[in-house]
């Protein structure tokens, strides 16, 4: 951003403003580069099957054993092994290629 403004700088402000304007804003730029690759790096990135197994979710329709509920923000099809009605709190336990082994959350909590 800080970029874009050096160079809107550079074009409308008098000299040598123009120039001093243009290199303040450009050293930010690069600041402003730097720090946001530094804390990019930081972030682990999350995909994949591991990051689903434990993962709570809801049922978005009648999981009768099988149904469709959203986790993660996305939608996937799922499996239970008790009827579960729309809306209620599930946690993933199992992946099988593209479906989900659930069960409530209130089932894994009276196993704990």
């Amino acid at each position: 951003m800080f970029l874009l403004l050096a160079l809107l700088l550079l074009i409308a402000l008098p000299s040598p403003w123009n120039v001093i304007g243009a290199v303040a804003s450009g050293v930010l730029g690069v600041f402003e580069v730097g720090y946001w690759q530094r804390r990019m790096r930081r972030e682990k990135v999350q995909t994949g099957v591991e990051n689903l197994v434990g993962a709570t979710g809801e049922a978005t329709e009648r999981l009768a054993p099988s149904g469709q509920i959203r986790v993660l923000g996305e939608l996937w099809e799922a499996r239970a092994s008790s009827e579960l009605p729309r809306g209620s709190r599930v946690r993933v336990v199992a992946v099988n290629d593209l479906t989900l082994e659930v069960e409530a959350v209130d089932e894994a909590e009276k196993r704990a």
